[in-house]
């Protein structure tokens, strides 16, 4: 597939750092640096210190740069933010190439090497703690943390709360913060790529930027495997928010449906993913036309394949009727057993094989495009041909084979349902 160009260079510097690098005809940059310590770091103690840090690092400038400096040189860039997941921690950008060694020299002293800056240690502590209560002002939170549990279990990394505890982050010290910074910020627990206009001395540039850290003793956190979903768990609570206030009757309810599924490196994997698209990936999947077009019972409904970290589950999701619900989840298991018993045509497997090529095609015309096929590459292993060929090799008796395995028929399957509903009685 001739537009498909993944051609990048690695680099590894003597104290760890891995650096991918690649060269696109284009006027701007776009690169992440990446560091594998984030919320699952935490010890007893410190929850919420991952995501506390990353705001600290993010505004509080470095030991070259002073806040008020650092604020000066990221509003130079055309983007520049930063964001804690549960495993890592990440820091993007897209600038003009004429800004890449502001950039290198700025983020590889502010992550490696932080101001901590009492005022705005002070200043992102509020901010943070306003973000932790914004997240649990949500009416969803506490059904998401339930659901949550149901899935994985209580206790698993894959429901570890990123914002942490409010007393925690309340009281932390600049010490506190320091800990944690010193046991995983390194360079040899890090990655750095670039991609777009580089010039042509750019590996001595991130040489002379990062080359002078030291190592350390972080590494990856590693996910297990999501535990199979046992048996149907049905969590049907309350949702006032979504009551219709001036026709009752008609109060939508949101539901959410999840199976386990396989993982990236599960051979089943790639039909799947098929499934799921065939299931309710778009406006020509089985569940918007019968569920949505022909039965009226939703707006919006479809299905979505979490493959990452290890871990594989098929959600569905959507806003039904209250007073439809048995209606509309019949219907959705309808089609689901459908599925498990019919064959799909094949010029459905073609078209969904035609928009593969189309989406990576879109990927690469990006440079931040081109960072997450290389992500995918250095991180799975997985190329855009493998995607196409495997693609290529699914056929209607995989999928069905697939469903057979993964959806439920009925509702005496496998599953978790939450079903949040206005019209639901205490």
């Amino acid at each position: 597939m001739a537009i498909i160009n993944e051609c990048y260079r690695e680099l590894k510097l003597d104290n760890g750092l891995s650096v991918a690098l690649q060269e696109t005809p284009t006027q701007t940059v776009s690169g992440r640096l990446r560091v594998w310590h984030g919320a699952l770091n935490e010890r007893e103690g410190e929850e919420g210190i991952a995501h506390f840090l990353e705001h600290t690092l993010l505004m509080g400038g470095s030991e070259k740069h002073t806040p008020e400096e650092a604020d000066e040189i990221r509003g130079r860039f055309g983007s520049f933010n930063a964001y804690t997941s549960r495993d890592r921690t990440f820091f993007p950008v897209d600038m003009l190439a004429e800004d890449i060694l502001l950039f290198l020299q700025y983020i590889s002293d502010a992550v490696f090497n932080p101001r901590f800056d009492l005022r705005r240690v002070e200043e992102e502590r509020q901010r943070v703690l306003r973000e932790t209560a914004d997240n649990k002002s949500k009416p969803s939170f506490k059904d998401n943390l339930s659901i949550g549990e149901a899935i994985f279990g209580k206790g698993s990394p894959y429901i570890y709360q990123i914002l942490g505890k409010e007393a925690i982050v309340k009281n932390a010290s600049v010490d506190n913060l320091t800990a944690f910074h010193q046991r995983g910020y390194s360079p040899n627990n890090a990655d750095l790529v670039l991609v777009g206009a580089l010039p042509k001395n750019i590996e001595d540039l991130v040489r002379e930027s990062f080359g002078q850290f030291k190592r350390g003793k972080g590494k990856k956190f590693e996910f297990p495997r999501n535990p199979e979903i046992k048996g149907s768990t049905v969590l049907h609570t309350q949702a006032p928010e979504f009551h219709n206030h001036d026709n009752p009757s008609e109060s939508s309810a949101q539901l959410t449906l999840a199976l386990y599924g396989p993982t990236l490196t599960d051979e089943d994997f790639f039909a799947t993913d098929m499934l799921v698209d065939i299931l309710g990936g778009d406006a020509n999947s089985r569940l918007f036309k019968s569920v949505s077009q022909r039965r009226g019972l939703a707006y919006g409904i479809g299905a979505q394949y979490e493959k990452d970290d290890n871990k594989g589950l098929i959600y569905i999701g959507g806003s039904i009727p209250s007073k439809k619900a048995d209606e509309s989840l019949d219907a959705i298991f309808e089609e689901m057993a459908k599925l498990r018993t019919d064959l799909v045509l094949q010029d459905v497997l073609e078209r969904l094989k035609r928009g593969t090529r189309y989406h990576l095609a879109k990927t690469f015309e990006t440079n931040a495009g081109h960072i997450s096929a290389i992500d995918l590459r250095r991180d799975k292993g997985i190329t855009p041909d493998y995607v196409l060929k495997q693609m290529g090799r699914v056929t209607p008796e995989n999928v069905r084979e697939a469903a057979i395995k993964y959806l439920s028929q009925d509702r005496n399957g496998n599953y978790v349902l939450l079903l949040r509903d206005p019209l639901k009685k205490e």
